[in-house]
């Protein structure tokens, strides 16, 4: 089954298709929304919150992630940039996870 593209943005890395969308929160922050085309990656962001949670990942399954900068000073809006870096720290071995496993 293929990813609805309707209000998402595409995005390639390392010749992979990621689709991305940004929604207001419950609490009225923005939220990023980012799937890999084949379904094997799933992940959001909080704009005002320095972690990734990842909540599907066929290679290493779900975590929360901290994110090495500050992403309220760092960005306005969720960018082109800013999501690849998003997704390169979700799928890199490289990052630490909450809780230190």
């Amino acid at each position: 089954m293929g990813v609805s593209k309707k209000g998402k943005r595409k995005i390639m890395i390392d010749g992979n298709v990621y689709w991305w969308f940004a929604e207001e929160g419950a609490g009225g922050e923005p939220v990023v929304h980012i799937l890999a085309a084949d379904h094997s990656f799933l992940a959001d962001c909080n704009m005002y919150c320095p972690v990734l949670r990842i909540t599907k990942d066929s290679r290493k399954g779900v975590r929360d992630l901290v994110i090495p900068f500050d992403v309220s000073d760092r960005y306005a809006a969720f960018t082109p940039k800013y999501i690849e870096e998003l997704i390169r720290i979700g799928i890199s071995d490289n990052f630490n996870t909450l809780g230190g496993e």
